[in-house]
């Protein structure tokens, strides 16, 4: 039996995860917790299968037995294991450090996590390549998008590679690596994650149903088109960043009206989530708009203040220039 860093390298339905920054970590323990409680339910239903998420419940869906977590250093791998939890629930997991080659071998899928920019150093590292043949490859790289990944292959080789749209073949070998981008945020951790997904043109209906799976378990998704990828990657993966500075505004504003900024904080956030909840169920957000805005009253007069100061304009733009800023990111490589 081979292993890896003293894991078996072949128990099955192994889910390697190369680079836990900060998405990678959120959907690692995002994951762990969607784990725990569905092997929780089971316990709880006396060893029978818990439901799986709604449109799952007839799929046979091939879910992680275990999760190899590939960091650089050993500073980032004990601060890992010492925030992995002890529940006798929790999916097992192997942090490994200075082995991605050796993880990827003992994995069936892989979800690459590492910087845009240090794409060529973790995929054209001598062998990834041919570890990787035959198991399905989930990047959830900004700006990267699947034919740059072909190319990083095709440079870490110095054999001749036929590749397609979504997958890379090597003669001799026949086998293939699926390549399908996603592009969650950082409320995986909290299991409210929205990700975008597009689908090469050769992934299996197996791969589509893990890849649904393994993101609906931490959060909703929607599949888009290759085109539209920058445009959802500024739209849902950097836009928490934006809430959290207009958040931050308004507990500035509390602050200075009196308010304890942790009680405004709590006040805020939990208006925000509220009104995105109205949103989800339907609500317009200007029918919502207008609502709250009552003749005469205190509403309409901020609004007219935030529409003087063209934060309307401010908005769209900032998502334009992260879109653009989003498109360059592969082209970052080192």
């Amino acid at each position: 039996m081979a292993f890896v860093n003293g894991v078996a390298a072949n128990s099955p339905n192994t889910f390697t995860i190369l680079g836990c920054g900060t998405l990678g970590s959120a959907i690692l323990f995002g994951l762990l917790a969607s784990s725990a409680e569905e092997r929780s339910k089971k316990v709880e239903k006396g060893g029978q299968e818990a439901d799986l998420p709604n449109g799952f419940e007839h799929e046979d869906i091939q879910k992680p037995s275990r999760i190899l977590a590939c960091v650089r250093t050993e500073q980032s791998a004990e601060h890992l294991r010492k925030r992995l939890p002890t529940s006798e629930h929790a999916l097992p997991v192997k942090v490994i450090r200075g082995d991605n080659v050796g993880a990827v071998q003992a994995a069936d899928t892989v979800l690459l996590g590492c910087q845009p920019q240090d794409l060529d150093s973790c995929l054209g590292a001598p062998g990834m390549e041919r570890a990787l043949r035959g198991k399905l490859l989930i990047s959830i790289l900004a700006g990267v998008t699947i034919p740059q990944i072909e190319q990083v292959f095709a440079r870490g080789e110095t054999r001749a590679t036929a590749k397609t749209n979504g997958h890379v073949t090597t003669p001799g070998d026949g086998r293939t690596t699926s390549i399908i981008r996603a592009m969650p945020n950082t409320a995986s951790f909290v299991r409210a994650s929205t990700t975008v997904i597009t689908a090469c043109s050769i992934a299996t209906p197996a791969n589509l149903r893990l890849v649904d799976w393994l993101f609906t378990s931490i959060g909703t998704v929607t599949h888009i088109t290759a085109a539209q990828f920058d445009a959802c990657t500024a739209l849902c993966g950097s836009t928490p960043a934006f809430f959290a500075l207009f958040i931050e505004s308004l507990l500035d504003g509390a602050v200075a009206l009196g308010l304890k900024r942790s009680e405004a904080q709590v006040m805020a956030a939990q208006t925000m989530k509220g009104a995105a909840t109205l949103m989800l169920a339907g609500e317009q957000p200007d029918a919502l708009k207008e609502k709250v805005a009552t003749p005469g009253g205190s509403t309409i007069q901020g609004l007219l203040e935030l529409e003087r100061k063209a934060l309307r304009g401010v908005v769209a733009d900032a998502l334009i220039r992260c879109t653009a800023a989003a498109s360059t990111l592969g082209s970052k490589q080192t």
